[in-house]
């Protein structure tokens, strides 16, 4: 065997070994569909990897989700220091661009504005969200609560803490100049004026008695009355049946009675025949009357029928007392009554009287509370005060006027929130805060890091999303990954089955050689 032919067995060798590993190789991707042949599957189509694409997205997903990407080696990862220090750096280099564009907070967010933009929608979030909150049991008594404490403290504060904090004279003043600044309002006067006359109405049909209306001291200031000046009541009494005006009335009524019928006539014309005429019978009358209220034992008796009327008075009821008018004439004359209550409320010298009274009241109870003071008055105020406070925050969370008022404040406010310059909203952060917003926003980012990216990894579902992504790419895709993966190392099989087949020829050669 000459040289040229061991040559020839090398190279075929070679050959065979090259072509042999390039078509193995091949097939791995080739063909990409199945190939039929009279009907039949030709075998080895489609190629290895178009035929098991599926669980080689099984088998990514699994190495990806379950190897690579694990809930605990991202969190590892993401909490390096090289990370954290990225996003530091990050975070300062948005600041900057922040404060150098003047960018707002709505561009930041990323709103296009115009008739895409998602402002209204966020809007009407928050606003509805504010408004349920106003209007839960929660913020109920939470309020209810401040205003209890409010209230007590308030109440709690000497009279003198009270004035001092308005400057000299600040509450009386104050005092002094608030019904005029609220009765000058013509609107105010004829609503007042209104409510008056329907409270005044009201009375009048009222079953409770007058002493029910009238506080214990002022029934006890009425007897005491009495007894002051029944003597004067008296005294005044005698003095006018002796006067001669008096003695002229006497003289009229007794003459009337006489002349009313012919029995009475002839009655008085006998007395004139006996000396006792009409003059002498209003003479004798006054000294009986005189007699009459010199006796103190009569005297006792008209004051004693005077407390007693006093009493009757007191025990009739309201629409017994207005039971002569019907429901007109007490409508006229609740307003009649309003008039005057308002035209008397408008005069400069009730206002005045007030404000002195008020001074006065506030000067003597300087070092007492408002608690102390109210207690005086009114024993069961804080019943009273807890009440209407429970009424009045009961009407304020019914009424609509809340419900509008919190939509209207959170829609201002959310409006001017999302035009304002981000560089304006750092400005208003706390100095601590853009001291050390690096090492807060490294504190924040590891909570985040800790606390939300594991469940933020088990809700993607890496395994899934890899497994589903390889499913849809096509098998050029596919093949083009794995080559861009493999390249160099399928290269270098194929050339190593090229230096196999060569080294096969060569074992050959020498075999032949040695067999001769």
């Amino acid at each position: 065997m000459n040289w040229q032919q061991m040559a020839l067995l090398v190279l075929a060798g070679a050959v065979i070994g090259y072509t042999t590993n390039w078509i193995a190789i091949r097939m791995l991707f080739r063909p990409l569909y199945e190939k039929r042949l009279l009907g039949l599957s030709v075998p080895f189509t489609p190629g290895v990897i178009p035929r098991g694409k599926e669980r080689l997205a099984v088998a990514i997903g699994e190495a990806v989700g379950g190897t690579l990407l694990t809930e605990e080696k991202v969190v590892q990862h993401l909490l390096q220091p090289e990370a954290e220090e990225q996003m530091r750096r990050y975070l300062a280099d948005s600041m900057a661009k922040v404060r150098d564009r003047g960018v707002s907070v709505g561009e930041m967010l990323g709103d296009p504005g115009g008739e895409s933009s998602f402002l209204p929608e966020i809007t009407d979030l928050f606003s509805d969200l504010a408004v349920k909150l106003a209007r839960g049991e929660s913020s109920r008594r939470a309020v209810n609560s401040l205003v209890q404490e409010a209230a007590d403290y308030l109440l709690d504060q000497t009279v003198a803490t009270m004035v001092d904090a308005g400057g000299s004279g600040g509450i009386a003043d104050t005092l002094e100049q608030l019904p005029a600044l609220i009765l000058q309002q013509p609107a105010v006067q004829q609503d007042l004026q209104r409510r008056m006359a329907v409270q005044i109405e009201n009375f009048f049909n009222s079953p409770q008695t007058v002493g029910y209306y009238l506080p214990g001291a002022v029934q006890e200031g009425i007897h005491q009355f009495i007894n002051d000046q029944a003597p004067r009541i008296i005294e005044a009494i005698e003095q006018y049946v002796n006067s001669p005006a008096a003695r002229q009335v006497i003289k009229g009524r007794i003459e009337g009675f006489f002349d009313s019928s012919a029995v009475k006539r002839f009655v008085n014309g006998l007395f004139q025949l006996m000396g006792s005429g009409t003059d002498m019978l209003v003479q004798r009358l006054g000294v009986e009357i005189t007699r009459f209220f010199a006796d103190e034992k009569n005297r006792a008796e008209i004051v004693e029928r005077l407390h007693l009327l006093v009493d009757e008075a007191l025990e009739k009821s309201i629409s017994d007392i207005a039971a002569g008018l019907d429901d007109a004439g007490k409508r006229e004359k609740a307003a009649e009554i309003a008039a005057w209550a308002m035209d008397k409320l408008c005069d400069p010298g009730v206002a005045s009287a007030l404000t002195g009274a008020v001074k006065e009241v506030l000067d003597k109870n300087r070092n007492r509370t408002l608690r102390e003071m109210i207690n005086q008055v009114i024993p069961v105020w804080p019943t009273k005060l807890t009440e209407f406070l429970d009424r009045l925050l009961e009407n304020l969370w019914e009424r609509d006027t809340l419900a509008r008022n919190v939509d209207a404040l959170v829609r201002r406010e959310i409006t001017a929130a999302w035009q304002l310059p981000l560089n304006r909203v750092l400005d208003y952060l706390p100095e601590s805060f853009v001291a050390d917003s690096g090492g807060m926003a490294t504190r924040l980012y590891r909570y985040l890091v800790r606390r939300q990216v594991p469940g933020l990894l088990r809700f993607v579902d890496i395994r899934g999303i890899v497994r589903q992504r390889v499913k849809e790419l096509d098998e050029l895709q596919v093949e083009e990954m794995l080559l861009g993966i493999m390249r160099r190392e399928l290269m270098a099989i194929t050339w190593l089955g090229a230096l196999l087949g060569a080294i096969l020829g060569v074992v050959t050669v020498v075999m032949q050689y040695m067999m001769k």
